[in-house]
């Protein structure tokens, strides 16, 4: 049992230091992650640079692959997202370390649908932690069509494709095959109609 005088004072830090505790991360769910940020928005098109470039303290939460922005916890539980903004689709994102930028440290990038964010953590393991999280997050979708066949592409459009697929030619090779000459008949019928 934790002494009287440790326990206050670890939670006085949890809540007046936002930076020195972790973030939140879902043990049972390697996709999800919340806390505190600094973000600046570079571009919210493929050829449109942000408005709003400059940096921003956000609390940002991974959920359901995708990336939502809030003033802080007390927001982002009741769902009110921080100006209004949209949350990010993490589905197919790329996360890596910003290391052509050399103004802050611990600075890493996101590009989704045409959004690119920067977003600078407190340290290297904080930054390292959020780039696999934002990674797992943009792969969960293709690891759980892929299933046990790890020998296929891995984007998911490509794996649902087939299933249909497979379904119409299983039971309509045969009738191509007689469509096919149903159609040669008909042509070599109007010519030799044509020739008498």
């Amino acid at each position: 049992e934790p002494s009287p005088s440790h326990s206050p004072s670890s939670g006085r830090k949890a809540k007046n230091s936002q930076s020195s505790t972790l973030p939140a991360q879902n043990q049972d769910s390697p996709s999800q992650l919340e806390a505190f940020l600094h973000r600046k928005h570079e571009w919210e098109g493929h050829n449109k640079k942000a408005s709003n470039r400059s940096w921003h303290n956000v609390y940002c939460v991974i959920r359901n692959q995708e990336l939502g922005f809030y003033k802080d916890s007390k927001a982002a539980s009741q769902g009110v997202p921080y100006h209004g903004e949209l949350p990010v689709s993490l589905k197919d994102a790329t996360c890596d370390v910003a290391s052509d930028y050399k103004k802050k440290k611990h600075v890493f990038k996101l590009i989704s649908d045409g959004n690119e964010f920067l977003f600078q953590a407190k340290d290297e393991e904080e930054m390292s932690n959020w780039i696999q999280v934002v990674l797992n997050a943009a792969t969960t979708e293709r690891s759980e069509v892929q299933g046990s066949n790890p020998g296929t592409p891995s984007t998911g459009r490509a794996q649902t494709l087939p299933a249909s697929v497979s379904l119409t030619t299983e039971s309509s090779p045969g009738k191509r095959e007689k469509d096919k000459e149903k159609e040669k008949e008909k042509r070599f019928s109007l010519f030799s109609k044509k020739k008498q």
